[in-house]
């Protein structure tokens, strides 16, 4: 999977809540958000980064196995019971991110709507948090200590309204919408405010991603 990351060539992309096709997965239904590389399979298993948003419509449930993946996971409503090949139960609180491998055998319990995070293990890090916007906050961009890698920032508007601003353009996010942004073309250069009167739920995903990644 030697892709360069971000190769559309633009700052920053945004793709609409009914630009997201929703599919049925055994547990409930599933929107794929972000898929790296574009043109990647997510059934066989040949891509670099994927982020959905899901409902658990079982009371439980057995997670489908991807051995070379790191995974994380939040619930974005409901608490949500883990356990991994056997071990003790873990209880995931509203927004609480779980990184876990992807391999594991896991077991969840409980009725959620949740947020996902699969990367490839050779090439790809990640860092998920989810955060609540009272009106006039502002949110700057995050930056990390990776070396040699490339940075993009995937913004998903889980409640309520976002203002993206960056020089010479500003965009309004609504509840299910999507927005990327490549960190090496927009350069840090943007921030996302909240305008409107009632707060604003978002999960920011910062990835990092190359062949070559050091810590």
């Amino acid at each position: 999977m030697e892709a360069k990351p971000f190769s559309r060539g633009i700052p920053y992309w945004i793709t609409r809540k009914d630009q997201i096709n929703e599919r049925s997965w055994s547990g409930g239904t599933v929107n794929q958000l972000f898929l790296f590389p574009g043109d990647a399979d997510f059934e066989k298993k040949n891509f670099t980064c994927r982020i959905s948003t899901a409902t658990v419509d079982v009371m439980e449930s057995i997670f489908t196995p991807f051995e070379g993946f790191d995974r994380i996971i939040m619930t974005t409503d409901d608490d949500l019971v883990l356990a991994h090949d056997g071990g003790d139960k873990i209880t995931l609180k509203k927004y609480e991110p779980h990184l876990f491998d992807g391999g594991a055998e896991t077991r969840s319990w409980g009725k959620v709507h949740d947020f996902n995070c699969i990367m490839d293990k050779k090439g790809c890090r990640g860092e998920v948090a989810a955060m609540t916007l009272a009106e006039g906050s502002v949110v700057y961009p995050r930056k990390g200590n990776y070396k040699n890698a490339e940075e993009l920032e995937i913004i998903y508007c889980a409640k309520g309204r976002l203002t993206f601003k960056t020089d010479g353009a500003e965009e309004r996010l609504d509840q299910g919408d999507v927005l990327v942004i490549d960190g090496g073309l927009l350069g840090g250069k943007y921030l996302l405010t909240n305008e409107c009167h009632h707060p604003c739920d978002l999960v920011a995903t910062l990835i990092r991603a190359g062949s070559d990644l050091h810590f």
